[in-house]
């Protein structure tokens, strides 16, 4: 039996899961653990970050504009400086949820759960099965809306804890459902 990293040429840091299109993210191979078997979150996430988004920083954009420009009329021009840095944010989270939730990534191993994230500060966090003591799976009326669901993962550390957002709701429950069987398997406090 040959050992795949001992063979030559560039290793696969990152392989896509078969059912979802493109390629993820690249990622440094200090963030890539010795598992082929990464899956992505669901690209619908992206809507969802999009909306987030807009809901958060549009209605700031508009109002304090607004109310610079008949409050305060010595320094009306500040109106559309602010105007201006909000549409530049707005638009900067728009054009980047793609890449965002295209960063992220986790693999199930024997013993241990990986996820990865992170554009500009990247993550892995690998949780071994023995230390989750709660998994929470939640979903807010916009995942729910658009399928999805957020699984986190509760340890025995409190800087451990680790969570991987957007699955679709039926791969969550199978997900939640596996690390419960896994964490009784190990002993653990599930």
């Amino acid at each position: 039996m040959t050992d795949p990293d001992s063979s030559p040429g560039p290793r696969r840091a990152f392989v896509p899961d078969p059912s979802l299109d493109g390629l993820p993210s690249s990622i440094a191979e200090p963030f890539a653990p010795p598992s082929d078997a990464w899956r992505r979150v669901s690209p619908r996430l992206t809507a969802i970050k999009r909306i987030s988004a807009s809901a958060w920083l549009l209605p700031p954009t508009i109002a304090v504009p607004i109310a610079i420009w008949f409050l305060i009329e010595p320094v009306k021009w500040a109106a559309l400086g602010v105007a201006a840095v909000g549409a530049i944010g707005w638009l900067w989270l728009w054009f980047r949820a793609p890449r965002v939730v295209a960063a992220y990534g986790w693999a199930r191993r024997d013993k241990d759960l990986c996820i990865v994230s992170g554009l500009m500060f990247k993550s892995l966090a690998i949780v071994p099965f023995g230390r989750m003591q709660t998994i929470k799976v939640t979903a807010g009326p916009l995942l729910r809306a658009y399928g999805l669901a957020n699984v986190e993962f509760i340890t025995a550390s409190a800087a451990a804890n680790a969570g991987v957002p957007g699955l679709p709701a039926d791969e969550a429950k199978e997900l939640r459902d596996l690390i419960i069987e896994l964490g009784d398997a190990e002993g653990s406090g599930l």
